[in-house]
């Protein structure tokens, strides 16, 4: 049914997508530009024969004079309005306004065709430099090819002007992208394609490296089409005596504490030292986190010790640019770091500080990883837009008038990030905070359990409908966003925020479909659209465990392969983004044929084992089970998944320098095989009654027999006794080492506290008064990333019924799980009711609290459990 859907609605979009009007076929174009144009007009001219050139056979030329233009075919007249009259006579000629800063507005153009001119003419007449470069854009994404001509419409009529001042992003491959994946660096002239795609679809600034110099041929080329460039800087990087090290947020080296007075000289020459010979960079954005930051006594407020090291910054920056506009962030301050921010702000003009800038790490009012210590819990009063709205508004009320808010969004990692799924529910802050139900939905949205373990946090995705949402609830108050991107697996997301800042009412379907038809042609554009809002659904949502039956999974390959036989020769043969689209359909395809095989065996070996149970032929039960647990060979689908995605993942490569990171990953115990494994061998040299114990964990794993009760301590909705403790979240992204996959997928979530004096307590009622009754604890402690495990001490707790000592210091085991079993003392239960509790080691937060937050930031835990069984015993 949905594929007569699909194609009626395919279509449809055709239709539309191909325009209203009917629009005649060119064999010739000739771009016309003033002699003597300015470099970015007459590199946009360049530029939009070398695009059309690419697509087409059509007869391409750029000429600088009206007595060359061809009689026959296409002309673009393309300039700047008042700079040339070949522009100027137009605009007369048709009647058309006058393009200026106030209409259309900066940066903008005026594009109408005249189809009954001899010959046929499009204007293109631009209000500045960089207006004539968007022009160009517009004019790309509105143009079909043929074979041997290109097509306009013949009612083309736009006057168009961005919509925010700062518009800009990061370009690069990410050096952990190319780690992972092993592709090959992009070339100077594939550098200059990514920085040019972007400012086709509205980009004007990109951010560059600190290092760079005035004759950097990179530097110089985006000179040259007017565009401009910021410098994200550390303000406190540095090398020094272990004395003036900082405290950093999670204990990152190589920064420095501003308050130590040799250190903050350090820093102020470290900064002379970039700046003094560095080209003029249009905007330096100091960040105060993420690295970076000190949360020493001495610093405190940071944001007061920070914002004041800034001005100091800027005074020798604007020494020698007094033109480069300054931001500042507040990443990873607390709450009482912004109020000395915005206190030093009031205090009287503060010149050097263009806007204030919100981005990774700086909400006060979203609970993300990274662990700011305190919210804004006063702001939670009214929702308004939400949390991604409502802080950025208290910051703008809180900035003096002179200075501007702009943003610093971060649409790279689809998980472990401020925007992207949370793998985990919000632990409370330092305060004991969480937040409140009407923020619930963030926290809601979890990454799909078997896709987040094969991709990375930085994988190739899209997610239009969620950054539609999330760009209008945070832009609505600043000048713009220079966003974070660790890749170019983000394409579609960097894209589309490009052509939200360039118009931030269009519809998130326009969007779609606009990107569809710019990268996939108008053929190719009505399956590619529905793939990319099919991609974002199958990446997660409510349901984390939706993948196995998810139909979606075959219907975005469907989609992508379809869209594939649709592209004509010319646009396949160099179209790397399909085959990253294609390569990502099939990987996902893989990944759910793989559990679903998973979770098939794992149904016949609880059945197998049941019925064993039940007959008593316990021994052959084993035999078999085990015989079943052993490597299988893939089904040939999944063979061949794997090497087309192999394949796809080669040609992208080949072409643009980008794979996808899942296909080095493929191969996963998903659902803790590994487990029931392990148990059946154990089981196979067991006394007949531990053998009757684990035999019945493998054929019903959670019921705790009649009058008993189970929780699962991790799963906020499987753990009915727990009265105190919070999801573990790990503090950093999950590390892949941490927990063995032999772990089932309950032993692999956990309940934890911290540095609180209580630990995770369970409590149950209506018990037994003359019963005997049994505890069974899961119990795991992660293994730490290099970089934080010297800051890891604890490995032990103690267990208590009531006031009743189960177990002292009982060291958790690392990596795989392990019961551990205790009666429970007949008078704790007497009177109905039962009360286990944790408790961490002795001595293990009595440090420093800068101590203490740097080790909860990396996930220090003070009490830890996975599963806890309260049992009756016979």
């Amino acid at each position: 049914m949905w594929r007569r859907m699909e194609q009626a609605i395919a279509a449809a979009c055709v239709a539309v997508l191909g325009g209203g009007a009917s629009a005649e076929m060119f064999e010739q174009v000739t771009v016309e530009v003033r002699d003597g144009a300015a470099d970015v007009v007459a590199g946009s001219a360049k530029l939009l024969a070398d695009r059309l050139r690419e697509m087409c056979d059509a007869e391409i030329r750029v000429v600088t004079e009206p007595s060359d233009r061809a009689a026959e075919g296409l002309t673009i007249v393309l300039g700047v309005a008042g700079e040339g009259p070949a522009v100027d006579t137009l605009l007369a000629e048709w009647r058309c306004r006058v393009p200026d800063e106030r209409d259309p507005g900066p940066e903008g153009f005026v594009l109408r065709m005249h189809g009954d001119a001899e010959p046929a003419t499009l204007l293109a007449a631009a209000v500045d430099g960089r207006g004539a470069l968007y022009a160009v854009g517009e004019i790309l994404r509105r143009v079909t090819y043929h074979d041997r001509a290109v097509s306009l419409p013949d009612d083309l009529d736009v006057r168009s002007a961005p919509a925010f001042e700062v518009r800009g992003t990061q370009f690069d491959q990410g050096h952990t992208m190319l780690q992972l994946t092993g592709a090959r660096e992009w070339t100077f002239e594939e550098q200059q394609r990514v920085i040019l795609d972007y400012a086709l679809a509205g980009a004007n600034t990109f951010e560059v490296s600190v290092g760079l110099k005035a004759d950097d041929p990179l530097y110089r080329f985006m000179k040259s089409f007017g565009l401009k460039t910021l410098v994200h800087y550390g303000p406190n990087i540095g090398d020094g005596p272990p004395e003036w090290q900082a405290k950093e947020g999670i204990g990152r080296k190589n920064y420095l504490c501003p308050s130590v007075p040799e250190a903050r000289q350090a820093l102020l020459e470290r900064c002379e030292n970039h700046f003094k010979d560095s080209p003029d960079f249009d905007y330096v954005r100091f960040f105060s986190g993420d690295g970076g930051g000190c949360e020493c006594d001495r610093c405190k407020p940071y944001g007061g010790t920070y914002i004041r090291l800034c001005e100091e910054l800027s005074a020798i920056i604007h020494r020698y640019h007094p033109n480069t506009e300054i931001f500042c962030t507040n990443e990873k301050t607390d709450n009482a770091g912004d109020e000395a921010i915005w206190a030093y702000l009031r205090e009287k003009p503060r010149p050097w500080l263009r806007a204030f800038c919100v981005g990774c790490g700086s909400d006060a009012m979203t609970w993300q990883p990274g662990r700011r210590q305190d919210h804004r819990m006063d702001l939670f009063r009214y929702p308004g837009f939400g949390p991604y709205s409502r802080y950025p508004q208290e910051i703008l009320h809180n900035l003096p008038p002179e200075q501007d808010l702009v943003c610093y969004n971060e649409v790279t990692h689809w998980w472990y990030s401020e925007l992207g799924y949370v793998r985990f529910p919000p632990a409370p802050d330092a305060n004991g905070d969480v937040p409140p139900h009407w923020g619930k939905w963030i926290y809601e949205r979890q990454p799909d359990y078997f896709l987040a373990q094969v991709f990375h946090r930085r994988t190739f995705y899209a997610w239009p409908r969620y950054y539609h949402r999330v760009f209008n609830d945070l832009l609505r108050f600043g000048i713009g966003d220079v966003t974070h991107s660790s890749g170019h697996h983000d394409h579609f997301n960097q894209w589309m925020w490009q052509r939200l800042l360039w118009a931030p009412h269009t519809c998130v379907e326009d969007v779609v479909d606009e990107y569809s038809r710019a990268w996939f042609g108008p053929e190719a554009a009505p399956y590619m659209a529905q793939a990319v809002f099919q991609l974002e659904q199958n990446l997660g949502g409510s349901d984390p465990m939706a993948l196995p039956t998810n139909e979606g999974v075959d219907r975005c390959y469907d989609l992508v392969r379809r869209a594939g036989e649709a592209l004509p020769r010319r646009w396949m043969q160099n179209n790397w983004l399909w085959r990253q689209f294609m390569q990502k359909a099939a990987l996902d395809k893989h990944v759910q044929l793989d559990a679903r095989r998973q979770l098939a065996l794992e149904e016949r070996v609880v059945r197998r084992i049941a019925e064993a149970l039940a007959k008593g032929d316990t021994e052959e039960a084993i035999k078999e089970t085990l015989s079943w647990l052993e490597p299988q060979p893939e089904s040939e689908e999944m063979v061949r998944l794997r090497a087309e995605a192999d394949r796809l993942g080669e040609e992208s490569d080949a072409l643009f320098g980008v794979r996808n990171v899942g296909y080095f990953s493929l191969d996963h115990d998903f659902i803790g095989l590994g487990w029931y494994r392990k148990t059946l061998e154990e089981a196979q040299t067991a006394a007949p009654d531990q053998r009757s114990v684990l035999l019945g964990l493998v054929a019903d794993y959670t019921n705790p027999g009649e009058g008993g009760f189970y929780d699962n301590a991790g799963d906020p909705n499987g753990a009915p006794h727990m009265v105190y403790g919070t999801p573990y979240d790990h503090g950093q992204q999950l590390w892949e080492g941490a927990l063995s996959e032999s772990n089932r997928p309950s032993q692999r979530l956990m309940a934890f506290t911290s540095h609180e004096d209580q630990g995770v307590t369970f409590a149950y009622n209506g018990l037994d008064p003359e019963a005997q009754y049994r505890v069974r604890f899961t119990l795991v402690r992660p293994r730490f990333e290099p970089f934080c495990a010297d800051l890891m001490a604890q490995t032990r707790q103690s267990i208590y019924a009531d006031e009743h000592l189960l177990a002292k210091d009982l060291e958790l085991p690392e990596h795989e799980a392990e019961f551990f079993e205790f009666d429970i003392p007949p008078e704790t239960t007497k009177d109905g009711t039962l009360t286990l509790r944790l408790e961490k080691q002795a001595g293990l937060t009595d440090k420093p609290w800068v101590d203490v937050a740097i080790w909860r930031n990396n996930g220090g835990w003070g009490t830890l459990v996975s599963e806890v069984w309260l049992v009756k015993k016979p």
